[in-house]
């Protein structure tokens, strides 16, 4: 006869359904222990959902697990078996995902801003005539990899992280340098 693995298909609970609750509620009183073991069991099943959901890469899959197991630590529910438990890991999983996903894209929003700003302070007052002949005379004078930046940051809107790894550095690093960048400009401009 087959090991019942939970209480779903009724009659009395199951060991493994006993274990499990009171497992989850050691962690829900803060058991160290018992987070860890809980971890332990559930970190590659998380990793692979949120590969699942996200399609993403290895990072931020580290990060949606990461997000999903503060929330286990800080709020984990009484639960009565395995089976209620993994319906739960699911919706955790899958809400951590979909709130990073969304503080990524307020992210994007905010730095896109952010970039027109400074463009448009650059060049402040000019027309578009004037503007764009003086900027095709200044970008005479910028190296190639400073115009290839200028490019995919304002011409195409890339996030600082992807024109950092179009120049082989941090998207700070790159932050900084279309920073001084745009100071230069700023102080070569004549409308």
């Amino acid at each position: 006869m087959p090991a019942r693995l939970g209480s779903e298909s009724g009659g009395a609970p199951s060991l493994l359904d006993t274990e499990t609750a009171a497992l989850c509620a050691r962690v829900g009183r803060g058991d160290r222990e018992a987070f860890g073991v809980l971890y332990e069991a559930w970190f590659d099943r998380c990793y692979a959902m949120a590969r699942g959901f996200t399609r993403r890469d290895e990072s931020f899959c580290l990060d949606v697990v990461q997000e999903t197991m503060l929330r286990v630590a800080r709020r984990i529910p009484a639960m009565r078996g395995e089976a209620e438990l993994a319906r739960w890991m699911v919706r955790a999983v899958h809400s951590s995902a979909v709130d990073l996903l969304r503080r990524e894209a307020r992210a994007t929003r905010r730095e896109r801003a952010a970039a027109a700003r400074e463009v448009d302070a650059v060049c402040e007052g000019a027309t578009e005539a004037t503007a764009g002949e003086w900027l095709e005379r200044v970008l005479r004078d910028v190296d190639e990899q400073e115009r290839a930046m200028l490019q995919l940051r304002y011409g195409r809107g890339a996030t600082l992280e992807e024109v950092g790894r179009s120049a082989g550095v941090s998207g700070d690093a790159a932050h900084g340098r279309l920073r001084r960048l745009i100071r230069r400009l700023r102080g070569s401009w004549v409308a």
